[in-house]
């Protein structure tokens, strides 16, 4: 380790002073004026903590003045670093703050900093506190310890020429237990002022140099000391005008010779309260000017434990503590552990902090922090084992919708914390639950966002999006592979006359309808995708494409099957029949032989009708070349009613039908609307018990007409109905269930309806009926 500074060696090898402050301007001033001391000082300077520190890595520094707030390293900070230093830690360490908060001092000195010194500081004074620390030096190879700080006394500077005035004031003050300080001239008046920032001044008018009510007006114009009372005290300008003058200048008071001395500490007394409650203010307004170098140092920040490490390193050196708790509880959809961060001093242990259930109920119930003045005794405190905590500040993270968490300090002594604390302590932790908050949607963006672009990633099917311009905005790796005769630009809307006009089309229509819309899109490459196109914020789009050529492919053969299946079914169909039917001319047939027979043909009949069903439905799937003319469906409903007014008088049915309408002609096939009819009518007779009722009804307005077939049948559970109309479904429940059939009648009527552009619809009620209602566009 080298050597440092030491009597010996002093006037042999120069002092070394490292002064630090973060404006350059003010760390040059500083090290002229040290360097005035000659050539026994090295005066070396810095504006950052890591400059400083990168200076002196190799030598040893005798003398350290260092500012406190400093970006990246605070000069707290900086001391302990220097503590550490390879060749000894300085032998004098003066910390230089703007901000006399409270507790700062506190952990200055357990620093041991030889002194705390207030801003603003004239190079002068620094100049002096130097020439003391090497005039001490000479004397003793240790460093100069930071005095504990006494109580605190008011200071009065006397400022008169005449040494008996001066020597009667000062024996009245030290009589009242006030400090006192001299000045016998203007101008150092003026310097003793600004250096020693005095609670009161006694301004005597006469005196060399400058008079008083000049070095009223200059105190008067400098904001460090403007704060000051003065109290005039003169003998010779007694005239009400230049009472006046005085007055007019910023004078708290003016006071004649001779002066009754009563009356005179009275009026000081006065002065030194409204003082002390002003400094009060001023001191809580230094505190808040913290607030936003802590928020800036917060916002910069979207990691939640930097948060909680910055925020607790700045609240535990400001305010003096031993240790510093920042505990955020977890939330539903995170871990159900608790998160917590803890900073201590470097001389104190780091003790777990326990939070009590009666300090979270007092939390909750009133969202305001408490100081504990004896945590020893107190129920809202959970101590463990032999801790060292005797005094606590708590104060709640409170979050837009709920309590996040705490902020606690501890301190080792008794009743260290007051409510000025406390309001500092809670407005930081306003700030730190706005910057968890923040952390927090942070890390649930940046998840959510790793989980999309997993999704975009590995997803199947291709997804695209655009923007209310119609420009492409996103492409997942499954879309960039559908363009494959051109590069899709991100930011340009897909180029016409390549392929795409039907999918753009789709995309235009939709984004002028605002509504989601799907549906087939042929590829230039002739796959076949389904695309479903969803609105999303600023008028844009997001596009799904999901290829289904195969699918298509396979029903094309499936349909194509059962076409030819169904047709090459329907000759042997016809064959059993007709034979089943001829047998009983061959000769007469006995009971069980005409059973048979009877069976035979019912099962016939059954497999005529499924096979004509499956060939209807694979011709429409098919899209079968319709011949679509101008139909009269009243008179089409007419003939349908008479068709099946036989099979409705042998079940004793009533199949009413009141043809009140004019005549409407729609534009279909005349067959499709026929079977669909028969279907309808059929089942209707067919789920419907002996006597019971068919009503048909038709009503038309200006574009559709509407066909209802309602029935007293036995009707269809409700948890049927979804599925009534789809293909082999069949109801299994109740007395419809007990019928014979195929499940494709319904299917049927469908289809028929939709692909004359119309839409069907079913209501019904378990043994009160059921009601088929279909729409069809009428002719334009």
């Amino acid at each position: 380790m080298a050597a440092m500074t030491t009597p010996e060696t002093l006037q042999k090898e120069q002092v070394r002073i490292l002064v630090v402050d973060d404006h350059p301007n003010t760390a040059a001033t500083l090290a002229r004026a040290l360097s005035q001391l000659g050539p026994i000082v090295n005066v070396i300077s810095a504006t950052s903590g890591h400059e400083a520190l990168e200076k002196v890595k190799t030598v040893g520094v005798d003398i350290l003045f260092t500012d406190m707030i400093m970006p990246e390293m605070t000069g707290l900070e900086l001391i302990e670093k220097m503590q550490k230093h390879p060749a000894g830690k300085p032998s004098y360490t003066y910390l230089v703050t703007a901000y006399d908060v409270p507790g700062l001092k506190v952990t200055a000195q357990r620093l041991k900093v030889n002194e705390v010194i207030v801003k603003p500081v004239r190079p002068e004074r620094i100049f002096q506190i130097a020439t003391n620390a090497i005039e001490e030096m000479k004397l003793s190879t240790k460093p100069v310890k930071a005095a504990t700080p006494a109580k605190k006394k008011f200071k009065v500077l006397v400022a008169d020429d005449r040494p008996d005035n001066v020597t009667l004031l000062t024996r009245y003050l030290e009589y009242e237990g006030y400090e006192y300080i001299v000045a016998c001239d203007g101008l150092e008046t003026l310097d003793k002022v600004r250096d020693e920032l005095p609670d009161l001044v006694l301004l005597d008018v006469n005196m060399p140099h400058k008079d008083g009510f000049l070095v009223l007006e200059e105190i008067r114009n400098d904001p460090a000391v403007q704060h000051i009372p003065v109290i005039i005290l003169t003998a010779a300008r007694l005239d009400p005008t230049d009472v006046q003058s005085g007055l007019n200048l910023g004078a708290d008071d003016y006071v004649t010779k001779p002066f009754d001395r009563h009356e005179l500490m009275a009026r000081i007394r006065t002065k030194l309260r409204v003082k002390e409650t002003e400094d009060v203010i001023r001191r809580r307004n230094r505190e808040l000017n913290l607030l936003p170098q802590i928020g800036k140092e917060l916002s910069a920040r979207v990691d939640i434990k930097d948060v909680a490490n910055i925020l607790l390193k700045r609240t535990v050196e400001t305010l003096g503590a031993v240790q510093g708790n920042m505990i955020l509880f977890a939330t539903m959809d995170e871990a159900q552990q608790n998160f917590e961060v803890s900073i201590s001093t470097e001389s104190s242990k780091t003790e777990e902090v326990t939070l009590s259930q009666d300090l979270l109920k007092h939390i909750t119930e009133t969202g305001e922090g408490l100081v504990i003045e004896n945590a020893q005794d107190s129920p809202y405190w959970k101590m463990n084992g032999d801790s060292k905590i005797h005094s606590a500040l708590i104060a709640p993270l409170n979050g837009r919708r709920e309590l996040l968490g705490v902020l606690t300090l501890t301190h080792e002594q008794e009743k260290y914390f007051n409510l000025d604390h406390l309001l500092l302590l809670q407005a930081i932790a306003s700030q730190a639950a706005i910057a968890a908050e923040n952390a927090r949607l942070y890390s649930r963006v940046a998840q959510e966002q790793k989980r999309l672009a997993a999704l975009l990633k590995h997803a199947a099917e291709a997804i695209l999006m655009f923007d209310g311009q119609g420009r492409l905005t996103l492409l997942n790796p499954a879309g960039e592979k559908l363009f494959t005769d051109f590069k899709a630009n991100l930011n340009q809307p897909l180029p016409a006359g390549h392929g795409y006009d039907a999918f753009v089309k789709m995309l235009e229509d939709a984004r002028l309808a605002k509504v989601s819309k799907s549906g087939e899109v042929i590829w230039p490459d002739q796959r076949t995708f389904v695309a479903l196109i969803t609105p999303i914020e600023d008028s844009g789009q997001v596009a799904i494409l999901h290829d289904v050529t195969q699918f298509k492919d396979l029903e094309q053969v499936k349909n194509e099957f059962i076409a030819t299946a169904s047709h090459d079914l329907k000759n042997p169909i016809t064959t059993i029949a007709g034979f089943s039917t001829l047998l009983g001319q061959a000769g007469p047939l006995n009971e069980q032989q005409k059973d048979f027979v009877s069976r035979i043909q019912f099962a016939a009949q059954n497999m005529n009708e499924l096979v004509q069903n499956m060939m209807s439905l694979a011709q429409m799937d098919l899209r079968a070349q319709q011949k679509h003319e101008p139909v009269e469906l009243i008179a089409l409903m007419v003939d349908m009613v008479e068709e099946f007014k036989p099979q409705a008088i042998t079940k004793n049915q009533t199949l009413q039908f009141d043809p009140l309408m004019s005549p409407t002609q729609v534009c279909g096939d005349p067959l499709q609307l026929k079977q669909l009819f028969r279907n309808l009518i059929g089942n209707a007779i067919k789920y419907s018990p002996e006597g019971g009722r068919i009503t048909l009804a038709a009503k038309a307005d200006q574009k559709n007409i509407q066909v209802d077939v309602q029935d007293t049948g036995y009707g269809i559970p409700a948890a049927d109905l979804p599925f009534i109309f789809d293909r082999f479904y069949r109801v299994r429940k109740g007395k419809a269930g007990e019928i014979e059939g195929n499940g494709l009648g319904l299917a049927i009527v469908k289809s028929i309806v939709e692909q004359h552009g119309g839409k069907v619809g079913v209501e019904s009620e378990v043994d009160q009926g059921t009601c088929f209602t279909f729409a069809l566009p009428l002719m334009k």
